[in-house]
């Protein structure tokens, strides 16, 4: 939700209110009011009309412009898991969505909540057992629509052509599948597990084109420096209790996440030293938790310059970080993780260096 939405929230006081709590005895009872008005946001009740406004309109602004984009380019067996499946399933009505907070979905909707009752938030705490979103054949990802070929913030590795001035970005575990699906003549593809040149991105206003792979884990991890539990997640071996990975690109990443012991193992992982340009720019992609006790960190000389995590989610998202300030110098990335607890793990996926499509030869963005 958009930090705007947050900023809708009202509280009655001497600047909103003066004129109500000029009234004998309201400031004490605002003081009550206040305080159980904020205890049921707390679980997600009383919720102002203005924030799901506003929810609404984000929403809207999202996905409408699939309105635009031609029907059957979905394939039927594409399905995809989202949250809020309301405003997205109404533009995209050929595509299987299922509702991963289990407000239309009976399985995920009966899903034991571990948390306590005094934490739990409404119909926002329930998530899919362990192993039913690959039983329910989730094999799509998708954002909202574009109106240029080259690709936005998004972190999609392909596009789709859904109509005049429409790109669908979306995302597929299984590559092959793509291509058996979709016309190739509308087709983009902007990311590649093994050739660095065909991962392209916006940064800004700038296209940029991959220059060099610095670590996309296909071929293990015998450069990087490991301590502890962190492994090269092997696509012949799934771990277990871990719920749905989307957005890698290839199969293989870097994970502290145990094969057996999930979030219990601790480590770290640091890679060869590299160097880059001043105009190059430095793209991964990084899923897990978000406490202070995982992540990533850039180091430049050995001192930290830079930190990511992931968003709670297994769900990889791309970060980019311009180098122009450290041009030249020796650059290090550390995958950290002393965190045992509940999302106790950092996942990172395809780091590269990528410069200016200019400087590269390749054609600028439409």
């Amino acid at each position: 939700i958009d930090e705007r939405v947050h900023q809708l929230e009202l509280s009655l006081d001497a600047g909103t209110a003066w004129w109500l709590l000029a009234l004998p005895g309201m400031p004490t009872l605002n003081v009550v009011a206040e305080g159980l008005r904020s205890q049921l946001a707390v679980h997600g009740v009383g919720a102002r009309f203005a924030e799901h406004r506003e929810f609404a309109a984000q929403q809207l602004r999202h996905w409408r412009h699939y309105g635009q984009a031609e029907r059957g380019l979905i394939p039927a067996d594409a399905v995809a898991a989202m949250g809020t499946v309301g405003v997205p399933s109404f533009y995209l009505p050929d595509l299987t969505i299922v509702d991963t907070l289990g407000l239309t979905d009976a399985t995920i909707a009966r899903n034991p909540v571990r948390t306590p009752n005094r934490s739990r938030f409404m119909a926002h705490d329930r998530g899919p057992p362990i192993g039913y979103l690959k039983a329910r054949g989730v094999n799509f990802d998708i954002c909202s629509a574009y109106d240029r070929e080259w690709p936005g913030g998004c972190g999609m590795r392909y596009a789709l052509a859904a109509g005049p001035g429409v790109w669908m970005p979306f995302d597929a575990a299984d590559h092959r599948w793509v291509a058996d699906r979709f016309a190739p003549d509308r087709l983009r593809s902007y990311a590649d597990p093994s050739v660095a040149s065909r991962n392209t991105l916006m940064y800004g206003d700038t296209p940029y084109v991959g220059d060099r792979l610095l670590l996309e884990f296909e071929d293990g991890v015998a450069s990087w420096q490991i301590q502890g539990d962190v492994f090269n997640h092997d696509r012949h071996k799934p771990f277990a209790r871990q719920t749905l990975i989307t957005r890698n690109i290839g199969p293989d990443f870097l994970t502290s996440f145990h094969p057996t012991r999930g979030d219990l193992s601790v480590g770290r992982a640091l890679s060869p030293v590299f160097t880059a340009a001043a105009d190059e720019l430095l793209s991964f992609r990084i899923a897990g938790g978000s406490s202070d006790g995982v992540g990533l960190r850039l180091l430049a000389q050995g001192k930290e310059v830079a930190v990511w995590r992931g968003l709670g989610s297994e769900k990889f998202e791309r970060a980019e970080r311009p180098l122009a300030d450290l041009a030249g110098q020796w650059l290090q990335l550390e995958l950290f993780d002393r965190d045992n607890g509940e999302w106790g793990h950092v996942m990172l996926n395809q780091v590269l260096i990528l410069r200016p499509a200019a400087r590269a030869g390749a054609p600028a963005p439409r």
